[in-house]
């Protein structure tokens, strides 16, 4: 469904008398801005595609000649190899809705980019863009169009759906309202099994066994030729019971998403969308990521595992003691983050515990409104325009995570 507003008129080059000279100072205080200046990719892309558009250009605004002009490439390169120019403008597309979204630039005049289209679209700045007659323009860019509308409509209708927008919803706003799909990045176990089926048997009855053996003080040596990894089968329950939750809130308000192991996932994968990473040592994304921010996880393989704060690394209250491999512990700690990733240029959302009790928790203190609710008044008034990170203690009673209770917080 798409609104027109009948004041809004694009802005034609062509037509234009005095105009041309705001939008050319729009596009520098765009390109001024803080979201553009952290990529010189879509600086370069943004400034050609707008002056080209203003100068009237827009028949030489196609894929293959910006990727020669802009990015080097050679005359006969293959796009779909390399999608530079289209990955590019998906991000232009993701900074300037950003960019816009700040009430301190909905007045100004508005520059969209319209997806499957690489012509600047100028509009005055009364805060909504309007939409394109279709007399003349192709079933493509009308169905496009929508799409880029139903994109700024879906945060109006949440609104009226529910009468306001939750907190929660403000926490997952950057990544929802973000055109395209999200990735989410599972940790999986790194488990074993017997080669031999015989001898997987005979360990399984001995455990179902009325009186097991004390296998922790077995001295019997197993061979690793009897040892294979299966790493890529199996996953914590509390791993999965943040993944079906988290999964649930995208669902809930449309937006498409895939999942992939930590294993599978490259740095490309990170590059083309946001992501949302579950699970701590067990997910080598989230050790990476978070590993330089103010809270993070730590392990001397000895028996210790903590949230480390490192403005007060004398800290150690947030810690399990040779919890492993039992996790008989009464509670756990995890770390959720947001945060923009300077690497990928995307939004990317933690949620991980030490062990898999404090990722279920994690991931029910993210899709559950009362619970995210408890943190904010502990939050800066502008929180949702920032990085956060939240450090949790999760109640663990008779291997079940309970009610998450916020230790600190983090923004910046």
């Amino acid at each position: 469904m798409m609104f027109r507003n009948p004041d809004a008129v694009a802005l034609s080059p062509k037509s234009e008398s005095n105009g041309g000279e705001k939008n050319h100072t729009q596009v520098e205080r765009v390109l001024s801005s803080r979201l553009f200046r952290s990529s010189q990719r879509c600086q370069a892309l943004f400034r050609e595609i707008t002056e080209r558009t203003l100068a009237g250009e827009t028949h030489s605004l196609k894929e293959r000649a910006l990727g020669i002009d802009v990015f080097g490439r050679p005359a006969d390169y293959d796009t779909n190899a390399d999608p530079v120019v289209r990955g590019t403008a998906g991000e232009i597309r993701k900074k300037l809705a950003q960019y816009y979204q700040d009430p301190a630039h909905q007045g100004e005049l508005r520059i969209e980019l319209h997806p499957g289209s690489y012509v600047a679209h100028f509009f005055p700045g009364n805060g909504a863009a309007a939409a394109p007659s279709p007399r003349g323009v192709n079933r493509r860019r009308v169905m496009t169009t929508a799409v880029a509308a139903a994109v700024v409509i879906a945060p109006v209708v949440l609104f009226f759906v529910t009468g306001h927008p939750t907190d929660l919803d403000r926490f997952w706003g950057p990544m929802l309202e973000t055109p395209g799909g999200a990735l989410f990045c599972l940790g999986q176990s790194r488990v074993y099994s017997f080669r031999s089926d015989a001898r997987q048997n005979q360990v399984e009855t001995m455990i179902r066994a009325e009186t097991p053996p004390d296998l922790a003080s077995s001295r019997e040596v197993i061979p690793l030729s009897q040892l294979v990894p299966v790493w890529d089968r199996y996953i914590a329950l509390g791993d999965a019971t943040c993944l079906m939750r988290l999964t649930s809130v995208f669902e809930a308000r449309g937006k498409p998403y895939r999942i992939r192991s930590a294993a599978a996932t490259n740095f490309s994968d990170l590059r083309e969308q946001p992501a949302v990473l579950i699970g701590a040592f067990d997910n080598g994304w989230t050790l990476s990521l978070i590993g330089e921010m103010r809270y993070t996880f730590y392990k001397d393989f000895q028996g210790l595992e903590l949230v480390r704060d490192r403005n007060n690394p004398a800290k150690s209250d947030w810690k399990l003691v040779n919890s492993w491999p039992y996790w008989n512990i009464p509670a756990d700690y995890a770390i959720v983050s947001r945060v923009l990733d300077r690497s990928t240029d995307h939004m990317v959302v933690v949620a991980a515990g030490i062990t898999q009790y404090g990722t279920a928790g994690a991931g029910e203190f993210l899709s559950h409104p009362q619970y995210f609710a408890e943190v904010v008044r502990r939050l800066p008034r502008d929180w949702a325009k920032k990085n956060l990170q939240i450090v949790l203690r999760i109640p663990v009673v008779q291997g079940t995570a309970g009610h998450p209770q916020v230790l600190a917080t983090h923004v910046w």
